[in-house]
């Protein structure tokens, strides 16, 4: 069940669309495209703007919660598991760009089996936050949205803006944003994915939060469908917003499984 989990969540890495790059020419539709995206990109809360260089913590998820199963039906293999697991430590240092570095202990096993269970779960958790991170990043850190002066399309539906895009190598973005500029839905189509994010934001003074997303992902070569959600709990830390607690679930076609994690020790360097 651990493996599963953690390789949907590595999945999850929705760039290069997030990171905004550089898209090819689009027809403009609305009469002004950079106004909207001015007032969009600004409604965020966005930590760079705040002086935010550096986030530490160490990941400690909910071993216990996440072999529940385990301890019905194999108390033995549980105890021997949480035993393992209990030496974990896993540090994450996400830098200015919002990139993710995670290191971790190395625990010792009881024989080669067990070290290579161990080898996943260190590969796992890696990729989940790393994925994480990406997610987060361009609502927190960067923007979902193209440069300002960019050729795209920006379409005003009445009760939403619609902002489409087109990236080098075939790579299709549609973002739906309601009229406080808050992202509901991004769409990205390329030739080897397709995928949905829905975001949910708090509403704050200094912006727009992330609160917590939902995500489907379906590559085109045969796969099962995975679809994550992710609750996010955000507090302030030395006077900046940043998550403190995630709440993770994940669908690997019919096989759902639960993660909870916390950010302990955090830390934040500002410039």
């Amino acid at each position: 069940i651990l493996p599963i989990l953690l390789a949907s969540f590595g999945a999850m890495i929705w760039q290069p669309a997030l990171r905004a790059q550089a898209p090819v020419q689009v027809p403009v539709t609305d009469p002004d495209p950079k106004g909207v995206l001015v007032k969009a990109r600004a409604a965020y809360y966005n930590l760079s703007s705040r002086g935010f260089k550096q986030y530490r913590f160490q990941a400690n998820p909910d071993w216990a919660s996440l072999l529940g199963d385990l301890a019905k039906t194999n108390p033995t293999g549980f105890d021997a598991a949480m035993k393992l697991f209990s030496k974990l430590h896993f540090n994450v240092v996400v830098d200015a760009e919002g990139a993710a570095n995670i290191s971790h202990n190395e625990v010792e096993t009881p024989n080669e089996e067990a070290k290579a269970g161990m080898n996943q779960v260190y590969s796992g958790m890696d990729q989940m936050l790393t994925g994480f991170f990406q997610t987060w990043n361009p609502f927190m850190i960067q923007t979902p949205f193209s440069k300002v002066g960019s050729a795209l399309s920006v379409e005003d539906t009445g009760t939403k803006y619609r902002v489409q895009w087109v990236e080098t190598g075939s790579t299709k973005v549609d973002i739906l944003m309601d009229r406080t500029y808050a992202v509901t839905e991004m769409k990205v189509s390329s030739p080897v994915f397709d995928s949905v994010i829905r975001p949910v934001f708090d509403r704050q003074p200094g912006g727009l939060i992330l609160a917590s997303y939902e995500a489907d992902y379906n590559e085109k070569a045969p796969a099962p469908p995975i679809r994550v959600i992710v609750v996010i709990k955000n507090k302030p830390i030395q006077g900046l917003v940043v998550p403190t607690d995630l709440d993770l679930t994940a669908w690997v076609g019919e096989t759902k499984s639960h993660i909870i994690m916390a950010f302990a020790e955090p830390g934040i360097e500002k410039n």
